[in-house]
């Protein structure tokens, strides 16, 4: 499995909208055939992310705002921004359970 990429920018405090990203430590992933597959090393477990979880885990490893994934649910599903945000809210929420994001 290839190791998530660093991205260590992070804007100043107030200065913009907060950027989301996955932990940079202990997370294995690779995508195939459009399935993105996680190993998170320090909770040995497994996670497979497809359709919208998919399409933003990548958005995730780089950084991204919350309105940036918005914007891409709505343009990959052709969905209204209300109908992304909840979904984007959930997804979020679900990674932060999972202790999957990044601080």
């Amino acid at each position: 499995m290839s190791t998530n990429e660093e991205n260590t920018t992070q804007p100043a405090a107030g200065s913009g909208p907060e950027v989301l990203r996955l932990r940079e430590q202990g997370l294995n992933w690779r995508v195939v055939e459009g399935e993105v597959m996680i190993l998170d090393d320090q909770g040995a477990t497994y996670y497979a992310a497809t359709g919208a979880a998919a399409t933003l885990w990548p958005m995730l490893v780089a950084g991204s705002t919350g309105e940036a994934l918005v914007v891409r649910l709505c343009d990959a599903f052709g969905i209204e921004a209300d109908v992304a945000r909840r979904d984007v809210a959930a997804f979020l929420v679900d990674l932060e359970a999972h202790g999957l994001l990044g601080e």
